[in-house]
């Protein structure tokens, strides 16, 4: 009897242990999807290795694998055991993992990535939709290697890089809102780089709102060379100090200057001649033929009004759309400037267009300090003529070549309408693992109605030396009547078909916009110094009160003796302070409509040079 128990209850128990063998196996095999725990563990381990695991978690999987290696192959309850441990550890990694995913997508979302090229955009992109797939499908194989490839992307995008030196060199508001903007790029050697592609660029401006800066739509970068035409003032000094060796060598190397210019791709020259006047009767022109027929005609006679040639070359070629530069020849001695080398200083560094300065003759000057100041300011470069032998080809290139390969950056102005703040830009270029950046500030409004109104005068002038009324047409309101005694419509036909009496010839010298006043979308409100220099024959016996006193100043100066009826020739500084009514009209352009403060009001006149003739 005893040992037909003992047999039931052996028996019961292995039933009892089979029965509990099989419910380990059914709960492992819905584990491991029916699989074979050693294949399941195998695989299971191995995607999470490819997870990229912390050291802690490869500290348990690697103690997991190796309880696995004395499980056998029937010992179902440790297998499940295992897997359930394995399960577990899966589950936590996932959820770091998830969490961490979670991070990463939200980080991409907040971080600004001001610098990242479209590719790069599109590589973004792609990382982000990467990892949300891995987060719905809880699988993050390879996690480690995208989230790494992502966060670098990331970092890239948005850290400025080192290693170019960047430069703004010039603005060209012609085409307001549409700006063009000049920047040189060179390396750390000092050598220009010229294999920058369009997505290296990144503009930004600073938000007149918040302070923020904000990237800005560029339409379209190009090198200078590739697309954009040169606009050249060549300025020449005449006067009686450059007779002889210096003239010839002037002439010499400005003709030679002007067989490197591209005048088969658009890229125009301008002769401006000056002594004791200057000459403002030349054109922008390609015609190579004709400018060195000028040039050769060049004679040396009277005083070196270089300070004065120089804010008028700046201005004047300011209003040329494209690129531009001022490349002067003088032997650098100033005589009978109104204006002061400061003042030279003063207007270009406001304009940025690069002066250039070929000092002819000996090799220092007392006056060279402060051509150099003035070069500097400008972006430009001075040099001594004597300085390059028979060899000028590296100055040529230095002011020619370096200036075709500026990047020409066009975009289109944030904010148009606002013509009174000044705006912070940015500029930053990034190559292959360097980067450089430059900023700037700018009040643009200023600077497009400061182009607007030197057009404006510099057409005065013409018609009014010509006593035409042909230039200035297009640039004022036509809607304003012709009878209204504040409309420059009235004003202006009647000052260059009338002229002024005894006026020989009137020359724009130096303009700036004082104050814009925005009156509504279609109207501002423009005030004005403006500075001529006047030309004028008068009998002596016609000059009364300051002016006589003035004028005595100068005779007296010079010994000289006239009498009542002796004919005069004095050169008069005026200043005036117009304040300007512009309209906008339906076509989109300003238009110079009405005076709102009479120009003569506040007008100063100054003479400041005088000749006798009997």
């Amino acid at each position: 009897m005893k040992k037909i128990i003992i047999a039931a209850t052996f028996l019961a128990l292995s039933f009892s242990m089979s029965a509990c063998s099989l419910t380990d196996k059914g709960s492992l095999k819905k584990i491991t999807e029916g699989k074979e725990f050693n294949a399941w563990e195998m695989d299971l381990a191995e995607k999470l290795e490819s997870y990229g695991l912390e050291d802690d978690e490869k500290e348990k999987l690697q103690k997991i694998d190796e309880e696995c290696d004395d499980i056998k192959d029937n010992d179902y309850k440790t297998q499940l055991l295992t897997a359930k441990k394995l399960v577990k550890l899966n589950s936590q990694i996932e959820a770091r993992l998830e969490d961490s995913a979670k991070d990463l997508v939200e980080k991409l979302d907040k971080t600004d990535v001001p610098y990242a090229s479209e590719d790069d955009k599109k590589k973004l992109s792609e990382y982000s939709e990467t990892i949300s797939d891995m987060i719905k499908k809880h699988d993050f194989s390879n996690y480690k290697d995208i989230s790494e490839s992502f966060s670098k992307l990331v970092e890239y995008s948005s850290t400025k890089l080192t290693g170019l030196d960047v430069d703004i060199v010039q603005f060209d508001y012609t085409n307001y809102p549409t700006v063009r903007m000049y920047v040189d790029v060179k390396d750390s050697s000092g050598n220009v780089v010229t294999n920058l592609s369009p997505n290296m660029f990144y503009v930004s401006q600073k938000s007149v709102a918040n302070g923020d800066f904000q990237s800005v739509t560029i339409k379209d970068i190009s090198m200078l060379d590739q697309k954009d035409a040169l606009n050249i003032d060549m300025v020449a000094d005449t006067s009686s100090s450059m007779e002889g060796e210096r003239l010839s060598s002037a002439k010499t190397v400005m003709s030679t200057f002007l067989n490197t210019v591209q005048f088969n791709v658009g890229d125009k020259v301008k002769l401006t001649e000056f002594n004791s006047y200057i000459d403002k009767s030349g054109v922008f022109t390609s015609d190579v033929n004709s400018l060195n027929q000028k040039i050769f005609s060049y004679v040396a006679s009277g005083q070196t009004k270089l300070y004065d040639t120089l804010i008028y070359a700046v201005q004047d070629v300011s209003g040329i759309p494209g690129a531009k530069c001022v490349l002067a020849f003088t032997d650098g001695e100033d005589v009978g400037s109104y204006n002061s080398a400061s003042d030279v200083v003063n207007v270009v560094s406001s304009y940025k267009i690069p002066v250039y300065i070929v000092r002819i003759g000996d090799n220092y000057s007392a006056n060279d300090p402060e051509l150099m100041q003035i070069t500097s300011a400008s972006g430009g470069e001075f040099k001594y003529f004597s300085s390059f032998g028979m060899d000028m080809g590296n100055f040529y290139n230095s002011i020619y070549t370096g200036m075709k390969k500026y990047y020409e950056i066009e975009y289109e102005m944030p904010d148009p309408t606002n013509y009174t703040d000044k705006r912070d830009f940015n500029v930053y270029v990034k190559g292959d693992g360097v980067g450089g950046s430059a900023d700037i500030e700018t009040n643009s409004g200023n600077d497009f109605f400061n182009t607007l109104l030197g057009n404006f005068l510099r057409s005065y002038i013409e018609d009014m030396n010509s006593h035409s009324y042909n230039q200035l047409a297009s640039k004022i309101d036509d809607t304003v009547s012709p009878t209204d005694e504040t409309g420059l419509k009235y004003q202006m036909s009647k000052q260059v078909t009338g002229g002024f009496a005894n006026v020989v010839s009137e020359s724009l010298m130096s303009y700036s916009v004082s104050s814009i006043t925005v009156v509504d979308e279609n109207t501002v409100k423009l005030a004005a110094d403006e500075d001529y220099d006047v030309i004028l024959d008068r009998k002596y016996s016609s000059f009364t009160g300051d002016k006589l006193n003035q004028l005595n100043n100068i005779l007296y100066r010079n010994s000289w003796n006239v009498g009542p009826d002796s004919q005069i020739r004095i050169w008069e500084r005026v200043n005036q302070k117009p304040e300007y009514v512009l309209k906008k009209g339906s076509d989109g352009v300003w238009r110079f409509s009405q005076y709102s403060v009479d120009p003569g009001s506040n007008a100063t006149i100054a003479i400041y040079d005088a000749v006798t003739a009997y």
